[in-house]
């Protein structure tokens, strides 16, 4: 099918312009043309946006040369080929050098087809060209802004330690900076970090201390290789980003917990005390009171001192853990006994919920390493939970176990047949205060507290917990903790 092409053809002999029009349909063109002669029809044809202007060389009104020179003043990229009776070598070089696509002779025609093909060809890569290199330099000059108006300091270095970019605030820094750790910003030998980013390294952050103005501030220092077509690292970009506020609000923060923390474990452990004695003559007016009446009344208030010493004592354990304590964790606690105990703490309980306990504590169990008194509050913990939110007939299973011989970790799960818990509400579980909406529609007393208690604990003993569970289904939590491999394993029978 023949293609079509759009021509202003520059001649005042319309036979010659035939001639040009029949060779271009034989090559398999469908021309659609404008002859004109003068330079007035010259402009105007040019506002019919031609694909190849064809101009006979001299003509009475213009010659080809007018033609380019107008082309030019009206920077149209339009290609123009000159076509001409008679040339000679001074006149076809001219004619190249003020912008012609080429020259021909009007009794060897057969290159025009050829020709016209070849100048089309070059203006279109000629266009795609130019709008490559105006989207270079539009994303250069975006990356430059980006760069110049970044908050961050800016550096770019090669591999010699000369400096190939800076952006404004590297400049506003570097008069008045000088490193206190490493050495100033100018120097020109690359330290290890900058070769190691030549040598292989991604990225490599880090902190440092500048004097600026006489001031100390600290900097998070990012460095990174830069990257060029070939995959070679030539240079070192770094990033400096002050960080001197975040760092005193850290300090700030780390001083507020500390201080949060001595006064909770001050508070309680004077509460503590005072509450020990309640419970203490509590228990004693029980052993000697037969009326029902007092009974009653001192048995509730037995049980809230009670609740209230349950509270200080976690509250006591999450100061320890957060303020970082040193405890001993090198104890060999015998998981077995822990268990065993636990059980026979909670054992009143339930019986009073009518709860029954199923212990399956596998033979040969290992023994853990870490504090004995921190890992016994987690199985109490779970084992309380476990009663307090089952009802009555319900029953908790207790499993420890070595889930595989090849790792020395032990096992422990409390799975319970009680009220459950919601799975959109599970990711909240271990937070703080946190509590159930179940358990707040039915009253259950608690803190929100124990299951943070257990989590830190166990996590203090580098180990982990997990719950399976959904809404009025049970719950089974999973402590996973690291035993004692060095240990003799106990043989129980």
């Amino acid at each position: 099918m023949p293609s079509p092409l759009r021509l202003l053809i520059v001649e005042d002999r319309p036979d010659d312009a035939e001639l040009l029009l029949l060779e271009l349909k034989r090559a398999g063109y469908e021309p659609i043309w404008t002859r004109v002669e003068t330079p007035e029809e010259f402009v105007s044809g040019l506002g019919e946006q031609p694909d190849v202007v064809l101009c006979d060389y001299s003509l009475p009104a213009m010659t080809a040369p007018d033609a380019l020179r107008l082309l030019q003043e009206l920077q149209m990229e339009i290609p123009l080929i000159v076509v001409s009776g008679v040339m000679d070598e001074d006149t076809c070089v001219n004619s190249l050098r003020l912008g012609a696509s080429d020259y021909l002779l009007k009794d060897r025609l057969i290159r025009l087809a050829p020709a016209i093909e070849h100048a089309l060809v070059k203006r279109r890569l000629a266009i795609q060209s130019r709008a490559i290199d105006q989207e270079r330099r539009e994303t250069a000059e975006i990356l430059r802004g980006v760069v110049d108006h970044a908050p961050a300091a800016i550096c770019v270095r090669d591999a010699t330690g000369r400096t190939l970019l800076t952006n404004a605030e590297f400049d506003r820094l570097r008069p008045t900076a000088t490193a206190a750790r490493p050495a100033v910003l100018d120097r020109r030998r690359l330290t290890s970090v900058e070769q190691a980013c030549l040598d292989g390294a991604d990225k490599v952050e880090g902190e440092e201390i500048w004097s600026v103005d006489g001031e100390d501030r600290t900097y998070l220092v990012v460095r990174y290789p830069v990257v060029d077509g070939t995959g070679r690292r030539f240079a070192i970009g770094a990033i400096y980003v002050d960080i001197t506020k975040q760092k005193q609000v850290e300090e700030e923060l780390r001083e507020l917990d500390r201080l949060k923390g001595e006064f909770v474990a001050t508070v309680s452990h004077e509460l503590r005390t005072p509450l020990t004695s309640i419970t203490g003559y509590a228990e004693m007016l029980l052993a000697g009171d037969d009326d029902p009446a007092h009974r009653r009344m001192i048995q509730v208030i037995d049980r809230n001192s009670r609740r209230l010493l349950t509270l200080v004592e976690d509250l006591l354990t999450l100061s320890k853990v957060d303020s970082q304590v040193a405890i001993r964790m090198d104890e060999e606690v015998d998981l077995a006994e822990l268990l065993s105990m636990a059980a026979g703490v909670l054992g009143p309980a339930m019986q009073s919920q009518g709860v029954d306990l199923d212990l399956r504590i596998a033979p040969g169990l290992p023994f853990l390493i870490g504090n004995r008194s921190q890992l016994e509050r987690v199985l109490l913990n779970l084992l309380s939970n476990a009663v307090k939110f089952s009802t009555a007939g319900g029953s908790v299973v207790v499993t420890a176990s070595v889930p595989d011989i090849m790792r020395p970790v032990v096992e422990i799960s409390v799975a319970d047949t009680g009220i459950g818990i919601p799975v959109e509400e599970q990711s909240q579980l271990f937070t703080r205060f946190f509590r159930t909406e179940q358990a707040r529609r039915q009253a259950i007393q608690g803190t929100g507290l124990g299951l943070a208690v257990v989590r830190q604990i166990v996590e203090q003993h580098h180990g982990t917990i997990g719950v399976r569970s959904a809404a009025d289904e049970g719950a089974t939590f999973t402590v996973t903790l690291p035993a004692l491999t060095a240990h003799p394993v106990p043989l129980r029978l």
